[in-house]
């Protein structure tokens, strides 16, 4: 009998079929957990590792600008320069610039970098009034710039018309590695 027993349960033992990947085909691997189980495919390299960071070709370089003004007897008169790499140098060339047209007073009037600026001058006439306040004015854009500046002179001399006599930006440079 008790050989019947040990029969009976031989093929118990050889009828248990061992499934080390929970019958995924090849190239995938099993996931999920606790009675849950899928096969999702098997990443090709090291997934880990990730793209390396975009390196920069270069930089800006921010350019300055400056105005200078003067007078010859009773005109004013300016010089004006943009893109040159430091203040000094921009304040350096607007006043060679004004002391080369004839002017013998010449002063900055505004030194600037990264923007754009313009010069409102109040006039009688159609011609400059040289007892009237000349206004600077810097803004993000040529148009914000110069009804900045055309507001502010209108302001300070009211007695007078005013015109846009100047309006420029300062543009970046960009220097490659």
């Amino acid at each position: 009998m008790k050989f019947l027993i040990y029969l009976g349960f031989l093929p118990l033992f050889f009828s248990m079929n061992a499934w080390a990947e929970q019958g995924c085909p090849p190239g995938q691997y099993p996931i999920g957990g606790q009675g849950v189980a899928a096969c999702a495919p098997i990443p090709q390299g090291n997934s880990e590792q990730t793209a390396p960071a975009p390196r920069p070709l270069g930089k800006w370089i921010n350019t300055w600008g400056a105005v200078a003004i003067g007078s010859i007897e009773l005109e004013q008169t300016l010089g004006v320069t943009t893109g040159k790499l430091s203040k000094s140098e921009a304040e350096s060339d607007a006043l060679a610039r004004c002391a080369r047209s004839g002017a013998k007073n010449c002063q900055i009037g505004l030194a600037y970098f990264n923007q754009c600026i313009a010069v409102g001058e109040p006039q009688i006439d159609g011609k400059p009034n040289i007892t009237g306040k000349v206004q600077f004015f810097g803004n993000a854009s040529r148009e914000k710039a110069a009804a900045a500046a055309q507001r502010a002179c209108e302001a300070r001399n009211p007695e007078n018309q005013c015109k846009v006599i100047y309006n420029a930006c300062t543009d970046q440079i960009f220097k490659y590695f």
